[in-house]
């Protein structure tokens, strides 16, 4: 685990765009005076939100570049653009309250944005991700708070998961387990079909699965309880009386058990809701 630890802290010190030295500058002048922001700033602008990116704060911005913006479907920016509201929602959904630096994020799975809605982060020997966002440069200072660049623009699940009707997600082992694999979420009028897709379960026997609340550490409270997950198959499929939209709102994590009598062994994870990681968008 410390070496773990060791070469994620060095993989997130050796993206930084800038030394972390406090700048004279505030969020918005340091990304004015950055031309990969461009897009960005008009943004900012466009939604009234200088004064409030000037203030004192501090904030931690998860800053799309230019590129990032480029690759959202075709007449969405300019729909934002021209939606004040749904425009606000997006850039606060990138702001996180308080100075964040990059060293600090290998103890966070999750955060609130000023947004109002979680953001996930997922950190690895590969590198760090807010959402599907991949972080490209980190600790770029400001007088009131710092920047850390990602590569995509990440939307809030409430402008999202209204017109969401099925979404995978990944399930990743736990303590070397071996057991890996995928949950399905998909829409059924006002309930959800929770279906359920591993790998490496031992054969024979059944594992019990639950949709937590919270993170896959630490474990939170079981929100809805699931079918066994089939030891022989690794399937497993259950109808959930609640909406789609409100998981996918939600922070929620699914862990699936090593057996009914040992429950607090937990051989797989995988984080949804929430703008956790996704294997379709």
């Amino acid at each position: 685990m410390l070496r773990l630890r060791t070469r994620i802290i060095g993989l997130v010190s050796a993206l930084a765009l800038t030394a972390s030295v406090a700048s004279a500058q505030t969020l918005v002048e340091v990304a004015a005076s950055n031309p990969q922001f461009s897009t960005l700033v008009k943004a900012v602008q466009a939604a009234g939100l200088v004064d409030t990116l000037n203030g004192p704060g501090p904030f931690t911005v998860f800053a799309p570049t230019d590129a990032a913006f480029a690759k959202l479907p075709a007449g969405q920016l300019e729909a934002l653009l021209a939606d004040k509201e749904a425009l606000t929602k997006v850039l606060t959904y990138h702001v996180v309250a308080g100075e964040v630096k990059a060293a600090d994020v290998v103890g966070l799975r999750s955060a609130t944005t000023v947004e109002g809605e979680p953001i996930t982060i997922t950190t690895s020997a590969g590198g760090v991700m807010v959402n599907d966002a991949k972080v490209t440069a980190t600790d770029v200072m400001a007088s009131n708070g710092v920047i850390h660049v990602i590569d995509s623009v990440i939307l809030p699940p409430s402008l999202t998961a209204a017109s969401t009707n099925s979404v995978t997600y990944p399930i990743a082992a736990v303590g070397g387990s071996g057991v890996s694999g995928t949950a399905t979420l998909d829409r059924v009028g006002s309930q959800t079909l929770v279906t359920v897709n591993l790998q490496g379960t031992p054969a024979g026997g059944d594992h019990p699965a639950h949709i937590h609340v919270g993170d896959c550490e630490p474990m939170g409270g079981v929100a809805y309880p699931l079918t066994n997950v089939d030891g022989t198959t690794g399937a497993s499929s259950t109808v959930l009386d609640v909406s789609l939209t409100t998981l996918l709102e939600g922070n929620f994590a699914l862990r699936v058990h090593l057996a009914p009598d040992q429950i607090s062994t937990v051989v797989a994870c995988g984080e949804l809701g929430g703008g956790a990681p996704t294997l379709t968008n």
